[in-house]
């Protein structure tokens, strides 16, 4: 994976944190898992036909999560738009300190190059950024898709690349769990008419 491609996929992360419509943050994310599908495509020549497939099956769970997501936001139509309790220039310095903090510290962790190793582990923390900063359980989905992104990410920078079976099993996982997710944000919309999830901090046995 270049280092523009894997710097642009972190970009994308940022990106996310500062929007404030749902649908602009799904194209975001959207793009972010299509272009580390393309990059797997791109890497594919020279290597197993597996790790062609593999490519093909990240790019395929892109737009799979993409009609999900857009299907889900056009069933549950906020009322009114969800602000974020703190200022989008404010959220993403922070995520952004984080971040640097973070790769600071960290040690090598082996991959392909460090570039690799430092894109895949500041998606992560965008995407954990991202769930606990925003109230939108839409937001908080994408927010996990990031975070994948950033382990996927890593997983196409180990020598030899990521094995089919593997990823198989991945993508099917994560497009169980976020369905089970929309299934309980559809929940929480049509209890409370919103999917803020501030309100369920008022929720008592």
């Amino acid at each position: 994976m270049s280092v523009a491609v894997a710097w642009g996929l972190v970009t994308l992360g940022l990106l996310v944190v500062i929007v404030r419509r749902r649908y602009v943050a799904i194209g975001l994310v959207t793009a972010q898992a299509a272009a580390l599908g393309v990059g797997a495509l791109s890497l594919a020549p020279g290597r197993s036909p597996e790790f062609l497939i593999a490519g093909g099956i990240l790019l395929l769970r892109s737009l799979v999560l993409y009609a999900l997501l857009v299907f889900t936001v056009r069933r549950t139509r906020e009322p009114r738009p969800l602000r974020a309790p703190v200022a989008p220039l404010v959220r993403v310095t922070a995520v952004v300190v984080l971040t640097l903090v973070v790769l600071a510290l960290m040690p090598p962790l082996g991959l392909g190059s460090r570039s690799a190793e430092q894109a895949s582990v500041a998606l992560v923390i965008i995407g954990i950024s991202i769930i606990v900063a925003r109230r939108a359980t839409v937001f908080h989905l994408l927010g996990f898709i990031v975070a994948e992104n950033g382990l996927a990410l890593a997983a196409l920078s180990v020598a030899g690349g990521l094995p089919l079976l593997i990823e198989l099993g991945v993508t099917v996982d994560l497009i169980i769990l976020v369905t089970v997710a929309v299934a309980f944000h559809e929940r929480i919309f049509g209890e409370f008419g919103t999917a803020d999830t501030s309100l369920l901090r008022g929720l008592r046995d």
